[in-house]
């Protein structure tokens, strides 16, 4: 056991039923693996090798088969740690050859035929987070070795400020990407339409590569002022596209859900998920609390069974619990 501070954590499994982690440990992104369902674990496996220029920080994590991708960044740069021995060893590339802004990972996925996504947000300026945010998509198909670089979006205003004191942007930009298996590739992220203003959810496809995305539209019924936030995105058969997020419209914040059967162009009614619990003086029957933590997941099995896991509290600073639904 490391006494270095752990972080992010991220979770994938291959067709084979190897569980893959990757997280922040101390200054580096790290991947261990599991072959037996979690009961033993390979020793961790540092990533970002030979990038030792600052602390590393939000990592996203695919993996198909042997081949595992990390990305993360350091600073202003961004980078993808490439595996083709099921993290054994890897191999680093950076993704930016120029000063774009202050990136963030949203989230990774890789199509049937191997092509690499992830999805990242750019903030133009740091601290505060006041400045413009973009969200970037890029791409391999050489298994990592080279990256191509597109805007899902560009311009968005800042999100609001927390309520009370959060991590800087936390109510800012945050975006997720998913593949089917037909290869359309699919976006979803929150930002406000106005400075400051109440964030929404918004929803973009691509069906070729992510050279051209569709018009985006706002995914959630909700015509209140309410915020829109952490959303989750998972795709299965061609046009099978499941998703969810949160938002305190009824003046607390719940976990909503909807699918779509043909690439989003139309949705299934919302349903809610979070329920109330007794015993958890932060949760009422108008839902919880505050979001607990910026980590939030949607995993579509092959059974087609809908996982969603969610932290939750009373604020920022909790102490909160991490919850667990499926369909």
């Amino acid at each position: 056991m490391s006494p270095d501070s752990q972080y992010d954590p991220q979770v994938k499994i291959n067709e084979s039923g190897a569980v893959f982690v990757s997280y922040l440990l101390g200054k580096d992104t790290v991947v261990q693996r599991s072959v037996d369902h979690g009961a033993s674990w390979s020793a961790p496996v540092v990533a970002n090798v030979g990038i030792r220029q600052g602390p590393t920080d939000k990592d996203g994590l695919a993996v198909q088969g042997s081949d595992v991708y990390v990305g993360f960044d350091v600073a202003q740069r961004f980078f993808v740690a490439s595996s083709h021995d099921a993290g054994q060893t890897f191999t680093v590339a950076q993704v930016n050859g120029n000063t774009l802004g202050w990136p963030l990972n949203g989230a990774a996925a890789i199509a049937p035929d191997g092509t690499v996504y992830m999805v990242w947000e750019l903030i133009h300026q740091s601290g505060n987070a006041l400045g413009l945010q973009d969200v970037i998509v890029t791409r391999s198909t050489d298994k990592g070795l080279t990256w191509t670089m597109t805007f899902a979006d560009q311009g968005l205003p800042p999100g609001p400020a927390c309520a009370e004191s959060c991590g800087w942007d936390f109510l800012g930009t945050g975006s997720q990407i998913a593949v089917d298996r037909g290869g359309s590739v699919y976006v979803l992220y929150n930002a406000p339409a106005t400075d400051r203003g109440p964030p929404l959810v918004w929803f973009r496809s691509s069906s070729d590569g992510g050279a051209q995305w569709s018009t985006r539209t706002s995914v959630s019924t909700d015509a209140t002022p309410s915020f829109h936030v952490f959303p989750t995105i998972d795709a299965g058969a061609a046009g099978d596209i499941r998703i969810a997020w949160m938002d305190n419209r009824t003046g607390a914040y719940n976990v909503w859900y909807r699918s779509s059967s043909d690439r989003g162009q139309h949705w299934s009614d919302e349903t809610k998920v979070s329920q109330f619990r007794r015993g958890y003086t932060y949760v009422t029957r108008a839902g919880f609390g505050f979001p607990y933590g910026d980590y939030f997941v949607l995993a579509l099995d092959p059974k087609n069974l809908v996982h969603i896991a969610w932290g939750e509290g009373p604020n920022y600073s909790g102490p909160g619990n991490v919850l667990y639904a499926h369909s």
